[in-house]
């Protein structure tokens, strides 16, 4: 590594970001700018300058080579150490609804400063007195490269060192008075530290297991494992190696893959990740999964199909889409012991989260949609026997239904009475050909005006719904219902007016209207973004925003993170992709 140090750099700075973004390395999109920069910087060290140097092409030309080995050896021991010495604590991503006191203290809890070390000063000294003499020199902390003002670049990354230098003493005042650790260690003994903690990494031992290593030879697959996922330089799925449990993309094992409704949908067990006990959700919450489509991060809502006293485990039931490139893949894929990504904790924030069991209540299923309704069915059924309960269950066929044996189980143990209607005729005496409307409601379920009626299915359904709801009578209030099709996002009318976007991150920028999303703006920069539902539903494509201002906050307070899937600017914007 340090032998092509020059060269190498590039890619190592570029892989560190693709295992950020959870990027493939050994892909166009990683490798494109790395070998640019090599190459550019290979030409002008190794061609251009010995050339220019004449006779002395040869001296340049190996003063060159062991500058550059000398100079990012020594930039890549500093990022190292700054990051990887002592025993600081670890953290998982923390996701997009990281609070600023949670951040700051973060910043505290994981970062080390580097005090000067008397050694490595005089020895500095006696180069600046004796061999590159100079007056007005500058600050003599400089040739720490910030290392003593670490944990001040972490709370104001913006500032230059030496205004970090200014206010270290307050930084330091603030964790005390937040009975927070302001840690401190020579540099020369972070060096001992260091290389402790690389060792450390580099075994396949995780947090839980340090003191007790020889427990994991007990474990031959699963050091095996381990070992072999090592080599080919990729994360553990179960993440063995962190003690604090993860909230935002995390991995979770399936327990059993099921295939139902004659192949059209699979039902999906998974586990709940370690620190999860204590997540709550209610019946019609859902979960946000992600799945790396070549090199797009694509974000689907499925419903669970039961709420958190349900179950011990969460379970999804994943229904096959014309055209769908994550729901059939996922069909496909997805079988016991494979591992899925969540974006997050499981959401009760949707039109059907049902938090009480009303004493009366309709709900009418299309299609996919029985599943949230599954959810809330099965809490009456548990916890309401004597509530009082209907459901309208349409398919195009009778056999696209979802979960019947389990709902005519419910059915004949709770009371809750359900219909069956298809589009196709059936030769089943119990399915009727028939499709919503005020006439079938009205037929079978004459009081609908009186119950709490919910809803799930495609938007023109509800739509219909809600009509012929209304016309017998159904109180606006009493009607729940929710959808995972986009709404039509609001874009106004061209004035004219352009808008500058600049990813800093990327260093790139884009001119948009005052109709176009940022998150078509990132694409149209070259820019992933994982995207999801495209409402402010599954959050997966919140960003920090930097400063500028969009449609969302125009008549309200300024917001430091935006979901930019359905942010519209109105300003110039800035934001950290």
């Amino acid at each position: 590594m340090a032998a092509t140090a020059p060269q190498a750099a590039p890619f190592f700075l570029g892989n560190v970001t693709r295992h950020v973004e959870g990027r493939r390395f050994f892909s166009r999109h990683t490798l494109r700018s790395p070998a640019r920069i090599a190459a550019r910087d290979a030409v002008q060290r190794y061609v251009r300058e010995p050339r220019a140097a004449g006779s002395k092409l040869l001296p340049a030309l190996l003063a060159n080579y062991l500058g550059g080995v000398a100079g990012y050896t020594s930039v890549l021991f500093l990022v190292a150490i700054e990051h990887h010495a002592g025993e600081l604590e670890m953290f998982p991503d923390p996701g997009p609804d990281e609070t600023p006191d949670q951040y700051y203290t973060r910043q505290f809890r994981a970062t080390r400063n580097f005090v000067r070390c008397p050694k490595i000063d005089n020895f500095l000294e006696r180069i600046l007195t004796e061999e590159v003499a100079f007056e007005n020199r500058p600050d003599f902390r400089i040739f720490y490269g910030g290392l003593d003002t670490h944990i001040e670049h972490h709370m104001f990354p913006d500032l230059p060192p030496n205004r970090q230098r200014e206010i270290a003493q307050a930084v330091r005042a603030i964790a005390a008075r937040h009975g927070l650790s302001y840690h401190e260690t020579l540099l020369l003994e972070s060096i001992r530290m260091f290389l402790k903690a690389v060792t450390g990494l580099s075994t396949p031992l995780g947090e839980r297991e340090f003191g007790r290593p020889l427990r994991l030879l007990a474990q031959p697959i699963s050091l095996a494992r381990r070992l072999a996922f090592g080599v080919a330089y990729k994360s553990l799925p179960d993440a063995p190696y962190l003690d604090k449990p993860g909230f935002h993309n995390v991995r979770v094992k399936v327990l059993s893959s099921n295939s139902v409704a004659n192949g059209q949908a699979r039902w999906v067990r998974l586990q709940k990740p370690r620190g999860w006990d204590d997540v709550r959700w209610d019946a019609g919450a859902f979960v946000s999964v992600r799945v790396e489509v070549g090199d797009e991060a694509l974000v689907r809502q499925y419903s669970l199909v039961h709420d958190s006293d349900g179950s011990d485990a969460m379970e999804i039931c994943i229904k096959r889409v014309a055209g769908g490139r994550v729901s059939n893949r996922l069909n496909d894929t997805l079988r016991a012991g494979k591992y899925v990504t969540l974006v997050g904790v499981p959401a009760s924030t949707g039109g059907l989260a049902m938090t009480t069991v009303p004493r009366k209540s309709l709900f009418i299923a299309g299609g996919v949609g029985i599943i949230p309704i599954f959810s809330l069915i099965r809490k009456i059924a548990r916890e309401a026997t004597d509530s009082d309960a209907v459901l309208l269950y349409f398919n195009r066929d009778d056999r696209s239904i979802i979960f019947e044996r389990e709902l005519r189980e419910i059915a004949d143990r709770s009371g809750v009475r359900v219909h069956y209607f298809t589009d196709k005729p059936s030769d089943r005496r119990d399915i009727t050909q028939g499709q919503l409307s005020q006439i079938l409601i009205k037929r079978y379920v004459r009081d609908a005006s009186d119950r709490e009626t919910y809803m799930c299915a495609p938007p023109a359904m509800i739509d219909l719904a809600e009509r012929d709801l209304r016309g017998v009578g159904l109180d606006p209030a009493q009607f729940h219902t929710e959808s995972f099709t986009p709404p039509n996002l609001t874009r106004p009318a061209d004035d004219g007016r352009r808008y500058t976007v600049r990813f800093r991150r990327s260093d790139r920028s884009v001119e948009i209207d005052g109709a176009t999303t940022l998150l078509e703006a990132a694409g149209r920069a070259g820019i992933r973004v994982p995207t999801g539902c495209e409402r402010d539903l599954c959050r997966a494509c919140v960003t920090p925003k930097l400063s500028g201002t969009t449609q969302l906050e125009a008549a309200g307070a300024p917001l430091d993170r935006i979901t930019v899937c359905n942010s519209l600017a109105c300003a110039d914007i800035e934001l950290d992709l």
